[in-house]
């Protein structure tokens, strides 16, 4: 179930990352998505390590 949801947010950072390069009018906000949904991939597996 974990590594779906990390799967899931992997591909939607992907996607963000994806669009910032196409939308330069957007560009901050989608980095920021990118950004933080990559941390969440880091944070959801040590957090429910604990």
């Amino acid at each position: 179930m974990l590594d779906a949801v990390i799967l899931i947010l992997l591909i939607l950072g992907f996607v963000a990352f994806a669009l910032a390069t196409f939308n330069v009018s957007a560009r901050i906000n989608l980095m920021a998505l990118g950004l933080v949904l990559w941390i969440l991939t880091v944070l959801i597996p040590a957090l429910a390590s604990l």
